[in-house]
């Protein structure tokens, strides 16, 4: 039977985490009424992970999850991993889900049929929380100078200035500012890769990821280009829908988080802003390094400041 729901999680050396996001997947009563895949990318993985994600295949008991296993001999990356899961993917929908995340009270099945049901929205997501269930910031806008200027100088922490400039990254409830974005349903630019809810045909339409994007910045880059494609584009965060998020698991260094981050802002202004803004957009996150190296005293910052 053909699936409806393709969901595809990356592994790289995260086999508990994995196994764990597995079983909480099985535990979503909501998938046991449809046909659904659950599509694994082991990036060369040096742990058990391989062993431990088969053995779990052999155990499943669900005839109505197909179950399938890609080992890559190398790590091509997060984007890479993702395409070749969505070029066997058969369902109509396409869940992109990180492998350190646990799945509450059936939220794949909740986002599934809302997005079913709104067929003006292109892909939604739920609402991420950390392990002590606080809600953790998924998502935001699309890099602009004027929002890597204000963020960079860290004027988006002050009161306001978030409802002026749509802001690169919106701050949650425990913010001193207590804002409110995360606690409501509402739309936005781009959605956390962790979990990100899609129709198929949108993907395919833009090829998928971007394969120069190795980890970090890739969901906003694809958002974008489905958002260019597709007229009166809709992305949506849902609090229905929640998940616990774990983050960076995957991550070789503490650096990499911060660095990459930084290289997917200015891969994304070099390929869709006009070339003049680029040197600028380079300075400025020059300088957010310089200043969280001092604030938080963290060297990693310093060390990310030089490689900008």
């Amino acid at each position: 039977m053909k699936p409806i729901l393709s969901i595809i999680i990356i592994s790289y050396n995260t086999a508990d985490i994995t196994i764990d996001c597995l079983n909480s997947i099985i535990k979503d009563k909501g998938l046991h009424q449809i046909p659904f895949e659950i599509i694994i990318i082991d990036n060369n993985s040096h742990d058990d992970s391989l062993k431990k994600i088969i053995k779990f295949q052999n155990s499943l008991k669900l005839k109505n999850c197909q179950f399938k296993i890609i080992k890559n001999n190398f790590n091509g990356g997060f984007s890479k991993a993702n395409n070749q899961g969505l070029k066997i993917a058969r369902g109509n929908y396409i869940l992109f889900l990180n492998s350190d995340t646990i799945i509450l009270h059936s939220a794949i099945s909740q986002a599934l049929d809302w997005l079913c049901s709104h067929p003006e929205a292109s892909s939604c997501t739920a609402q991420l929380l950390n392990q002590d269930k606080t809600i953790q910031a998924s998502g935001g806008f699309f890099p602009n100078l004027a929002n890597v200027i204000t963020w960079s100088l860290s004027l988006d922490d002050l009161p306001l200035i978030n409802k002026i400039i749509k802001p690169l990254h919106p701050h949650t409830p425990c913010f001193y500012t207590k804002d409110k974005f995360f606690l409501t349903d509402h739309q936005q630019d781009w959605v956390t890769g962790a979990f990100s809810l899609n129709r198929k045909p949108l993907l395919d339409k833009v090829g998928g990821f971007d394969e120069s994007y190795f980890m970090y910045g890739e969901e906003v880059e694809l958002a974008y280009r489905i958002s260019q494609s597709t007229p009166n584009n809709q992305v949506w965060y849902l609090v229905g829908p929640q998940i616990i998020h774990l983050g960076g698991a995957s991550a070789t260094s503490r650096l990499d988080p911060i660095l990459n981050e930084y290289h997917g802002i200015l891969s994304f202004f070099k390929k869709h802003r006009p070339v003049w803004q680029y040197p600028i957009a380079k300075f400025m996150l020059k300088i957010n390094a310089l200043t969280r190296s001092l604030i938080h005293f963290s060297p990693l910052y310093l060390q990310a400041c030089s490689k900008i």
